[in-house]
């Protein structure tokens, strides 16, 4: 096995905010009456079994609800354990994804020394973030998380952004943008909002649909192309710059099964994927059941090829080598299956509509970009001589943006 992806829930559905869009919350349906907080002795087992699973690299994604409920003494443990029970070469990957609000200097210098990657939740500005991102008293989150971000970068502490695309932000894509630019934001990652309610099917007001997702992509790739490619990372763009120039695919929306990796609950029962944590789809528990049983069983078999299951309309589909029918939920069919077309489709077919006329001047400026890295040259160009992407612009103003002067 070369890698092993962990989708990690060590407070379950718990959080400190009351985010009115979180999808998580109706886990409280599936684990009511119960401590929702991992044990030791569910951590360690866990740790052991998969930094012995014989993968080279296992990545342990710690999400929630909010995951740090669960204190730092708890990541501490962890890291001790993924220490204690590594093998020689394996390499261990940590990421947490937060609100941020919990975070502090203690915090701050544990995620430094550890090399965390840390995934920050942010809507944009402030009367956007607060929307919907508040607490238990009601109150907006922004200024706090804003704060955070601070300390992080006076730490040391690497992160990304992850902004969900609703129905408060999705039709300002230049305002979010010159957001981001200002605060100099540049590990990005936007999520569609799509909830439903589960008893009527109905889609819920703060979700959006195709044809408004599809004019907020093309106008931050506008933004994006002119403004940040390729110095501000997009990862929707990078998807699509990676499939263009690699043939490659990268996020698990665009597979053509869905195996890239488990939910591992606070008690231990895994899921095949966050958005799937039901009775139903439960694939054992680390505790009770082996690795390779929850790995390679005929429930998550069936749940892997049920993406490949797609409409007819799909497979004739133009962009179906890139989407393959993309992500299950989004093809929610209302009755409680996933048989439609995704939600999305429409959305897909604009960007890359509008991205055409451009695709192969970015498909070269990226591969003269790489090949100009990993020659050495990149590191000879003067911040004022022409940029080796080709964009015509000075490397200050281009790729170099990101490198201090010295």
């Amino acid at each position: 096995m070369v890698s092993l992806s962990l989708l990690l829930k060590p407070a379950s559905y718990r959080c400190n905010l009351e985010c009115s869009y979180c999808f998580y919350k109706r886990v409280a349906g599936v684990y009511e009456q119960q401590s929702t907080f991992m044990k030791y002795d569910v951590l360690d087992r866990l740790v052991e079994t998969v930094m012995q699973s014989g993968a080279r690299k296992v990545s342990f994604c710690w999400q929630g609800g909010e995951p740090t409920l669960m204190g730092i003494e708890f990541f501490r443990n962890a890291v001790a354990l993924q220490k204690k029970y590594a093998r020689v070469g394996q390499q261990i990957e940590n990421l947490l994804q937060t609100n941020g609000v919990l975070l502090d200097d203690d915090w701050f210098r544990f995620l430094r020394d550890n090399r965390f990657l840390v995934g920050i939740s942010l809507d944009g500005p402030a009367d956007i973030h607060d929307a919907y991102r508040v607490d238990r008293k009601g109150d907006g989150t922004f200024h706090r998380v804003s704060d955070v971000i601070d300390g992080m970068r006076t730490y040391g502490v690497d992160f990304n952004i992850l902004t969900l695309v609703h129905d408060k932000n999705v039709r300002q894509p230049d305002r979010l943008y010159d957001f981001i630019r200002r605060n100099n934001f540049n590990y990005l990652q936007f999520i569609p909002c799509f909830e439903v309610d589960e008893k009527s099917g109905e889609t819920l007001l703060c979700s959006v649909d195709g044809r408004e997702l599809g004019e907020f992509y093309c106008r931050l790739f506008d933004r994006w192309y002119e403004d940040g490619f390729p110095y501000v990372s997009i990862r929707f763009f990078e998807d699509i710059l990676i499939y263009l120039v690699e043939g490659a695919l990268v996020s698990c929306s665009w597979l053509e099964e869905c195996r890239s990796y488990i939910v591992v609950e606070h008690n231990g029962d895994c899921y095949p994927c966050d958005f799937f944590v039901y009775p139903e789809w439960r694939l054992g528990n680390i505790m009770e059941d082996s690795l390779p049983s929850i790995l390679n069983g005929e429930k998550r078999e069936e749940f892997s090829t049920m993406k490949s299951r797609v409409p007819p309309a799909c497979r004739d589909c133009r962009l179906f080598d890139f989407c393959h029918g993309d992500c299950t939920k989004f093809r929610f069919d209302g009755k409680g299956g996933y048989t439609d077309v995704s939600r999305y489709c429409e959305a897909w077919l604009m960007i890359f509509d509008h991205i055409d006329p451009l695709k192969d001047e970015i498909r070269d400026r990226a591969v003269r970009l790489r090949e100009s890295i990993l020659s050495g040259r990149f590191d000879l160009v003067g911040r004022n001589q022409p940029c080796p992407c080709g964009s015509g612009k000075k490397l200050k103003h281009c790729c170099g943006r990101g490198i201090p002067v010295l």
